[in-house]
């Protein structure tokens, strides 16, 4: 079990659990709004999907806001390649984000946190939390016509069971890094 627990230096310990259930929330430095247009969201979007599947993590739900970004993620059985994935999206997106911005070298990302989803209630509510979360940052009045989130995807697609728990999962109780 230690090996699967790792504290960094500056950083809040993280836990890595063979094909666990993982939450992510990423923000960008300052609260700035970089990711306000749609282009970019998109290329965000495309970057996480990319980089969880070279490092199969299969990602369940998922959030590109103005400032900052929601995913959850079941993990491979090398599940402490989250590290990897997270500094491999930061990296390329940034990259772009200041191009498209013309300005080259600037810090875009502040930190992430991770939390391995360890009960079925909490990986419920997470669920319908990032399919939500756009709605409470005022970038839809309804998550199915944002484009930039897995909302729709999981209505068209995920069981009609595991639909109707997320739903009625209550959510005003979770605590989850997002003053953005």
């Amino acid at each position: 079990m230690e090996d699967n627990y790792k504290v960094y230096l500056h950083n809040p310990p993280h836990y890595f659990l063979p094909n666990a259930m993982y939450m992510v929330t990423g923000a960008i430095l300052h609260k700035q709004h970089l990711l306000s247009d749609d282009n970019l969201k998109g290329f965000v979007l495309q970057i996480l999907f990319a980089r969880a599947s070279l490092l199969n993590w299969n990602l369940q739900a998922w959030a590109i806001l103005n400032n900052h970004y929601h995913f959850i993620a079941e993990a491979p059985e090398n599940s402490k390649t989250l590290p990897k994935l997270i500094q491999q999206f930061h990296s390329i997106t940034a990259i772009e984000i200041n191009k498209q911005n013309h300005t080259s070298g600037r810090q875009v990302w502040f930190n992430y946190w991770d939390t391995c989803l360890t009960y079925e209630k909490s990986y419920l509510a997470r669920l319908r939390y990032v399919h939500e979360n756009l709605v409470k940052h005022g970038l839809a009045e309804n998550a199915i016509d944002y484009q930039f989130c897995g909302y729709r995807w999981f209505l068209e697609n995920g069981d009609n069971e595991l639909k109707e728990q997320v739903l009625n999962q209550p959510i005003d109780k979770i605590k989850v890094e997002d003053d953005f």
